[in-house]
């Protein structure tokens, strides 16, 4: 009788046993990271946002808004996860005829991200810079406030980013929270 090569029956089964649970272990952990790098890359895209609007807003000379939007081309609702800045020439706080879209941003839709504004927000859901780079947020005296940034999907470890935009200085704070709403 010749050498046999290959494997029997059994040894590909105990493979495929022992794949299968490392396969099982390590499923849920890359689940979570992936829901943690769609929350951060979230966070970051609306970072970029409004250092875009910041920076148009200088070189422009002029007041470029950002405000949540549901249809990419008119300030709509209070939800923040698509928004749009814009160049204010009216200076109306609102998207018109005279004024330009720059940027249509989807930073967080289908992902369990949940977004919302900080209470100066929430009084008329308007951000804007000034050419001097200063913020205004709801109210023209009010120059600091949040966005905060909320996961479903992460079950554990920091679930939350608050994007904290004080005069013209920007930063991104992650913490955890039980749910978000």
């Amino acid at each position: 009788m010749g050498k046999q090569s290959g494997v029997s029956l059994i040894e590909l089964l105990v493979t495929l046993a022992v794949l299968g649970i490392l396969i099982g272990l390590a499923v849920p952990s890359f689940t979570q990271l992936i829901a943690r790098n769609r929350l951060t890359a979230a966070a970051n895209e609306f970072v970029s946002t409004v250092q875009t609007a910041r920076m148009e807003a200088v070189r422009r000379n002029g007041r470029v808004g950002i405000c949540p939007t549901t249809n990419g081309t008119s300030c709509s609702g209070s939800d923040w996860t698509r928004t749009i800045v814009f160049f204010d020439a009216d200076r109306d706080n609102a998207v018109g005829a005279n004024d330009t879209v720059i940027r249509d941003v989807v930073a967080a839709q289908g992902n369990g991200i949940v977004v919302k504004g900080s209470a100066p927000l929430a009084t008329n859901n308007r951000m804007w810079f000034s050419a001097d780079g200063f913020v205004r947020m709801g109210n023209p005296v009010v120059r600091s406030g949040d966005i905060t940034l909320c996961s479903n999907k992460v079950t554990s470890g920091p679930n939350l980013r608050t994007v904290k935009v004080n005069v013209s200085r920007i930063n991104v704070e992650p913490s955890t929270v039980t749910a978000c709403n």
